[in-house]
């Protein structure tokens, strides 16, 4: 027998995790599909802002309420070579939502909270261990897409094979969407590639570091070090030009840049280090027909502002109250003619920021740095001579 869902959900990181809830919750059918039989144990996202902070409380996890969040009350301060402050950005206190401007956190254990709460919703399916191999529209119906799975450990496919079909798909799977790909969708590439050393550590004794989140523009080695959720740290350090990346994601290697930090096996413990290409990517159409892209399928931005699964979840949002009205009979269709349009701009907005800050951070030319520092320290005392103009 054919089992027929509301919305399939491809991919179940947190964007199919809160999309999952929230059609959930609205009393839909939803089956979720994710190639990986487990959740992946390992820290990628560690940043949100208050609107997102929002957003989780919409669906049920309160950040000050949770074991995987940390919220943040201090300065993001920008240093150069030397410890001069080249800039200072207040990130203390709460934003307009009433919740702290930005939080961390440690997303091994935040996926597991929200799957609970998709997993509180009676109509969601879950199908671990399943990838999606093909699509094609019903045969009996054009109101429906057929989806055809193959069992997976997530690195391999067994050859066994089931079928389901849903009134709309969504592709939550990543930067390599299959979903995507299926609608024939290219991605607007602005050729912005930067290879980063990730190392991501949990600490064994008490350490306070202040600020507990800044960027070392040191054009010996540009070096971001923040939180990485409770207990946890991030350092993130710029493969220089004449660096082989094999060399730089040696665990030997990593240990040898975190040392001015006074950070080595004795007192701290690694949980990833691995060298990452950041890329500035959109999707240049996020709907066909009743397939859709989401998250990182839809759009990729570097770390830089913080913002890359912050957009998913936007995207999420968006979705879901869109979806809802039209499965309920309240809404065309043609609504959902609006969500790329819609989400596309703002994704944009925050890749072009990015790829600015990350313009003023990947500077390796001394000269050049040296210019920067000058011109940023005039322009932050300038500003705090005249704190009026704020």
């Amino acid at each position: 027998m054919n089992e027929h869902y509301d919305v399939a959900i491809v991919g179940y990181g947190p964007v199919g995790q809160t999309l999952a809830t929230l059609l959930g919750r609205a009393g839909h059918t939803v089956a979720v599909i994710e190639k990986w039989p487990t959740f992946y144990p390992m820290p990628r996202a560690v940043h949100f802002d208050h609107e997102v902070a929002r957003i989780l409380q919409n669906i049920g996890l309160r950040p000050d309420d949770s074991s995987a969040i940390e919220p943040y009350d201090a300065m993001y301060a920008w240093r150069n070579a030397t410890g001069d402050d080249l800039m200072l950005v207040d990130w203390s206190g709460v934003g307009p939502t009433g919740w702290h401007t930005a939080n961390f956190f440690a997303q091994p254990l935040f996926e597991p909270q929200l799957d609970q709460l998709a997993k509180n919703q009676p109509t969601v399916s879950y199908h671990r261990g399943w990838e999606v191999v093909a699509e094609e529209p019903t045969a009996a119906s054009a109101e429906a897409v057929t989806l055809v799975l193959e069992g997976s450990n997530g690195l391999q496919r067994n050859g066994e094979r089931r079928e389901l079909t849903a009134s709309y798909v969504i592709g939550a799977d990543g930067a390599n969407s299959f979903i995507r790909g299926a609608m024939g969708s290219p991605m607007h590439d602005l050729g912005f590639f930067y290879d980063w050393l990730i190392v991501d550590l949990i600490l064994t004794e008490p350490r306070e570091f202040d600020p507990p989140a800044w960027q070392l523009c040191d054009p010996a080695r540009p070096t971001t070090i923040v939180p990485g959720g409770p207990g946890r740290r991030r350092w993130e350090f710029l493969r220089l030009p004449h660096e082989d990346i094999k060399d730089l994601n040696r665990m030997e290697r990593a240990w040898e840049l975190l040392e001015p930090w006074d950070v080595h096996p004795g007192n701290a413990t690694v949980e990833r280090h691995t060298v990452y290409t950041f890329q500035a990517k959109w999707a240049e159409t996020w709907r066909r027909g009743r397939l859709m892209i989401a998250g990182d399928a839809a759009h990729l931005m570097p770390p830089f502002a913080g913002q890359g699964m912050c957009a998913g979840l936007r995207d999420a949002m968006n979705l879901a109250w869109k979806l809802s009205l039209i499965l309920q009979g309240k809404a065309d269709e043609a609504v959902l003619d609006s969500y790329g349009p819609e989400r596309a701009p703002h994704v944009r907005e925050f890749i072009d920021f990015s790829i600015s800050l990350g313009k003023v951070i990947c500077i390796t030319d001394p000269d050049e740095a040296a210019a920067r520092d000058t011109q940023m320290i005039a322009a932050r005392l300038d500003l705090c001579a005249t704190p009026d103009r704020l």
